[in-house]
């Protein structure tokens, strides 16, 4: 069942102005668009009010001085370079396992080299939990389909430089993931009474989105990524699986701007989480800013060995 924009705006004593401001932005889980109108759910909550949370956003992120021209130049490079769709796409998969093991060892979850080889070429491994292997096939699934929105050269989509996730739309990220595993997930976590904070999970990814959406627009879309993913972390949305989450997340935001989705090496993975200590304690990113910096550098010279080599 669906209220209008004006029900919507009388329930939640604001304009109608606002309601449909709120739906465009993506803020109102559930909405759908029937041509200039809006339906909207009937349970769905009024979104927090970024105006009055801008006093609670996190200031205290940074990444200190950092050249990313290489990086840039890498990507311009492979821009404009003539590629061939089907070899960037070869080379995605593989970027996509890489990226798969790397989380899935952040994440805690025994999962190998060679049993992921084995699920990713159509077989399941008997000494791996199914539900492991399940969330492993959605996350591949997840990654192939960010590609074909968004693009990556030759494939898909286009670079966008707007800011690609909504509330509605990270749910739905989390749904996907666990599609098969637990089909009712998707709403936030309780805060426990030990995290000696005040904020609800709702209120603190209503900040993050607020951020996201205006002050880190104008971020590299490197920096904006990591503090996404960053923050993810820090407040853990949903206390299952969320690593994994914060990482897709992180890609998504990379496809969106034309940068491969990556994360740090299996082998580099303590120094990350080592990095990712000083963003809970001083809000440095610097360090992890450039170990996944390096990642796309690595990336972007196996995507251009083959021009080189022709």
């Amino acid at each position: 069942m669906y209220m209008s924009v004006s029900q919507a705006a009388l329930q939640w004593g604001i304009s109608e102005r606002r309601v449909r401001i709120l739906c465009a932005e993506g803020r109102v889980d559930g909405v759908i668009r029937n041509g200039w109108a809006w339906n909207i759910p009937l349970d769905a909550s009024k979104p927090g009010d970024g105006r009055q949370l801008r006093h609670l956003k996190n200031d205290d992120l940074r990444v200190g001085s950092i050249n990313l021209s290489a990086l840039e130049k890498a990507q311009e490079e492979f821009l404009t370079l003539q590629k061939d769709s089907e070899f960037v796409m070869r080379m995605y998969r593989q970027a996509a396992f890489r990226f798969t093991l790397s989380t899935f060892v952040y994440e805690g979850l025994d999962l190998g080299h060679e049993d992921l080889a084995l699920l990713f070429s159509g077989c399941f491994s008997s000494s791996v939990s199914f539900d492991t292997q399940l969330l492993a096939l959605n996350t591949r699934s997840i990654l192939l389909r960010l590609v074909q929105e968004s693009g990556l050269g030759p494939v898909g989509g286009g670079v966008r430089h707007t800011p690609f996730y909504t509330e509605s739309r990270l749910l739905q990220l989390y749904r996907t993931l666990l599609q098969g595993i637990d089909d009712e997930a998707g709403s936030y976590r309780r805060v426990e009474a030990s995290e000696q904070r005040s904020l609800s999970v709702k209120t603190s990814m209503e900040i993050l989105l607020t951020q996201y959406e205006r002050e880190w627009s104008a971020l590299h879309p490197l920096v904006r990524a990591l503090f996404l993913f960053g923050e993810l972390l820090r407040i853990r949305p949903f206390g299952r699986y969320d690593a994994i989450f914060a990482s897709l997340a992180l890609a998504g935001e990379l496809l969106n701007s034309g940068f491969p989705p990556v994360f740090v090496d299996v082998s580099m993975l303590d120094e990350f989480k080592a990095a990712l200590l000083l963003t809970r304690t001083r809000g440095n990113y610097q360090n992890t800013l450039r170990m996944l910096e390096q990642s796309l550098q690595h990336e972007f010279a196996l995507l251009l060995r083959k021009e080189s080599s022709t």
